[in-house]
């Protein structure tokens, strides 16, 4: 059987839930989605959905007594 996928991907992005937006910020240029509208799409009883949202950020060294 054939199968169709859905896949959006934001990379370096920010969720505001009050403006309802997803912010994406790139090396150039920065681009605003409506989350909403990003949503609605997955959006339906027929539908299934693997949902995935990972945070990235930079991890500081532990410091060690003496060193």
């Amino acid at each position: 059987m054939a199968k169709q996928t859905l896949n959006y991907s934001f990379k370096n992005a920010v969720i505001s839930l009050e403006e309802n937006t997803i912010t994406e910020y790139g090396k150039e240029d920065i681009k605003v989605y409506v989350l909403s509208d990003v949503l609605k799409k997955f959006e339906g009883e027929n539908k299934t959905v693997d949902l995935t949202i990972k945070e990235s950020s930079d991890l500081e060294p532990s410091e060690i007594d003496g060193e």
